[in-house]
């Protein structure tokens, strides 16, 4: 919400608070201390993984996944379970690629110089530098900007000025965290410039534009048929009517062995075993619940039930909520606390959470108010130039617009100049008292809701506000919620169970067999390469690939999924892939084409009948069954709109003559079926259009294959590098 992030009031080395405001961050991991202890290792010198030998240090891994994680949390702060795993996997791939990228460009003797960052930072800062340093009307603020930038202790020297010891070691703090700030900045813009300098020597390499595939491109994208088609599938042909034997298969892979590439690959079988109560579990939360309903039903007097309720909510992990807004309590625990006199208590009730019992603890209302409210803001500078007078008449217009019944979101969307509130309807959400300036929270707090009110001045121009919603009444309640949940003996069964299937594993009982023995299901992944974190687990794509055919991992708990035991099935090395993984690929494939074949004569029956037609979509007069299907925009590239693609199909389509159009043709064969047509129209590229087109063609071509051409040599490049790690050691999955 742009605007409403910079309604307070400013001092001036809180400015440069805001920009320090992108690196703060908490220590939030899911770092395994223990283990870490009794390995004796030390976080400050240890190595998370290498890449070509380079180190990647824990503290630099971790600074900056702290960074991200804590970005993350601000774009989504009200998620609970909040999942650190994928930011933890992105940061190692983005290091990993960045210590890539510095290796070969200091072969191929490409390099950033200070001299361009300097001229970013000085001369054309990135927006979010900027964007601390523009001020209500949007101007940024250079000199500001430069001032702080080449001299962070500007800070701490504005601080002293007003002689406020607190204020001064605050400043102090700032100034250090601006500097540290500043430095990971220009680290970020010397690997955005080298990776550009890296894209452009990889194109340059790889991209050479030849002149016949331009013009060929120019044709395609240019050219377009409209058609009505009738497709037979050649799924209507049953896999039992047709067979493919083994030595056709074997004789298709030795034609088209090459065309078989795979890169290094495991297949991996477990098992998984749901951590989840036990009958156990389940029984000691029913006699928790028949022990609270007895004591509550023998009580006597209100206050004696509040007694049993107050002595089971500490027995039971009860939970006291403080003051919330009535709006803020679930609908359902509402309407029970509606209904109770204060400390009184009801229950056991069925609610989504478990079965649970509430108490009224205590009731308020107006120690806190809460006002929502949309706005229209007009900023003082108007086409270039400021005015304060001819923003009001806008603001006055639109007042009364709003005022006359007009739709108050949609006079926001198109006309408030505050971006980030103004996609919304002009929706400010929430806010309490000494959150907006003074003059706008006075207007906001002082109207009722529903009303509209305005201009009202602020030093970020004018506003239009509706007031849309408020929170005065507020609640104190506890409740008591009991749901089976797994205990210490259960999880410690199951962990006994995975053990079981691990031993009978590597006593050479087979996978199927083990597991049914112990009723657990047995599964199988796909065909998976390094770079996958498979079932969400680093720690089982690591096993996979440092570990024999056979041999089986340690039991594994994956958040939300269960204990996993899993065994290497398959190892596949880079280079051909064999007949055997191969085989159904090509069954597939050859079952297509002796589909085709068998469905060639029905076809071209269909054909003789349906070209005695003057129009396609009278179909269905001759076989009801018919479906015509239009497509319109087709292009020579196997896009067949409304139908799917057909590389077979295009081809055929503009291979004909310009007098097939309004004609019935067919039967084509396709990749997957046989076709009848009737073109409706086609368009045909300008011939002449094309050396207007070409340097506009050519750009956008380079530029595409550049950065397609560049992040496949990215991706070979980190296929073939020695990478080690280490993230299991410290990080569980």
């Amino acid at each position: 919400m742009g605007t409403l992030s910079k309604m307070r009031n400013i001092s001036p080395y809180v400015l440069i608070a805001v920009a320090v405001m992108f690196v703060a961050f908490m220590v939030i991991s899911d770092l395994d201390l223990p283990t870490i202890a009794n390995r004796g290792q030390n976080l400050a010198t240890a190595v998370l993984g290498t890449v070509n030998g380079e180190k990647i240090m824990y503290v630099d891994f971790e600074r900056r996944f702290k960074e991200q994680v804590e970005a993350a949390r601000a774009q989504s702060p009200n998620v609970e379970d909040f999942d650190e795993a994928p930011i933890r996997e992105q940061v190692w791939n983005e290091m990993v690629d960045e210590i890539l990228l510095r290796q070969q460009a200091e072969k191929l003797g490409i390099s950033v110089s200070n001299e361009e960052i300097l001229d970013v930072l000085l001369e054309n800062p990135p927006d979010f530098l900027r964007r601390p340093f523009t001020d209500s009307t949007g101007r940024f603020l250079r000199d500001v900007y430069l001032e702080y930038v080449t001299n962070p202790d500007i800070i701490t020297q504005r601080a002293q000025q007003q002689g406020n010891q607190d204020a001064i070691r605050q400043a102090e703090k700032q100034a250090a965290e601006f500097k540290k700030y500043l430095v990971r900045v220009e680290d970020a813009l010397r690997q955005d410039k080298l990776q550009n300098n890296m894209k452009a020597a990889v194109g340059a390499a790889y991209g050479a534009l030849d002149s016949v595939y331009l013009q060929r491109k120019y044709s395609v994208d240019n050219s377009t048929i409209d058609a009505d088609i009738v497709a037979l599938n050649a799924n209507i042909i049953s896999d039992t009517a047709v067979a493919v034997s083994d030595s056709e298969i074997e004789r298709y892979y030795r034609a088209h062995e090459s065309s078989f590439k795979q890169k290094s690959v495991r297949k991996l079988r477990y098992a998984l075993i749901p951590v989840v109560p036990s009958s156990a579990d389940t029984q000691r939360v029913q006699k928790r619940l028949e022990r609270i309903t007895t004591d509550l039903n023998v009580a006597q007097t209100p206050g004696q039930r509040d007694t049993v309720f107050e002595r089971y909510i500490g027995d039971f992990g009860g939970q006291v909520h403080d003051f919330k807004f009535v709006q803020d309590i679930p609908p359902q625990t509402l309407v029970m606390l509606n209904s109770l006199p204060l400390r009184g208590v009801v229950g056991p009730i069925q609610m989504p959470q478990g079965t649970t019992f509430i108490r009224l603890d205590e009731r308020r209302s107006g120690a806190n108010v809460m006002t929502k409210a949309s706005h229209i803001l007009i900023r003082f500078v108007q086409n270039n130039q400021a005015s304060k007078d001819s923003a009001k008449a806008i603001a006055e217009q639109l007042f009364r617009e709003a005022s006359s019944g007009a739709d108050f979101a949609e006079l926001a969307r198109k006309n408030s100049q505050d971006p980030g509130s103004a996609q919304n309807g002009g929706d400010l959400g929430f806010f309490g008292k000494g959150m907006m300036v003074k003059p706008f929270e006075d207007a906001a707090m002082n109207a009722a809701v529903g009303s509209i009110v305005g201009p009202v001045e602020t030093q970020f121009g004018w506003h239009i506000i509706k007031v849309t919603d408020r929170k005065t009444d507020e609640i104190k309640y506890s409740e008591i919620v009991l749901t089976p949940t797994v205990s210490q003996a259960t999880r410690n069964q199951l962990y006994r169970t995975a053990i079981a299937l691990k031993q009978s594993l590597e006593s050479g009982v087979p996978f199927d067999t083990a597991t049914k023995r112990l009723g657990i299901a047995a599964y199988e992944t796909a065909y998976f390469r390094r770079i996958a974190t498979i079932l969400g687990s680093r720690t089982l794509t690591n096993f996979a690939f440092e570990s024999n055919v056979g041999d089986v991992c340690d039991p594994i708990e994956l958040k939300n999924t269960g204990i996993v035991v899993a065994q290497l099935a398959q190892s596949r090395l880079a280079g051909i892939k064999p007949l055997e993984d191969a085989k159904d690929e090509i069954r597939n494939k050859l079952l297509v084409g002796k589909k085709l074949d068998v469905l060639k004569g029905k076809a071209q029956e269909l054909f003789a009948k349906l070209a005695t037609l003057d129009s396609l979509a009278k179909a269905r007069t001759i076989d009801s069954t018919l479906n015509v299907i239009s497509s319109q925009g087709i292009t020579d590239n196997g896009r067949v709109p409304s139908l799917g693609s057909d590389v077979g199909l295009t081809a055929a389509l503009f291979m004909q003559e310009p007098s097939c159009v309004g004609k019935i043709i067919g039967p084509i064969r396709g990749e997957r079926a046989y076709y009848i047509v009737q073109v409706k129209a086609r368009k045909n590229a300008d011939p002449n259009g094309f050396a207007a087109a070409r340097s506009t063609l050519a750009q956008s071509v380079k530029s595409k294959a550049e950065g397609t051409i560049y992040f496949k040599w990215r991706n070979e490049l980190r296929e073939r590098a020695d990478i080690t790690d280490n993230r299991t050691k410290y990080f569980r999955d």
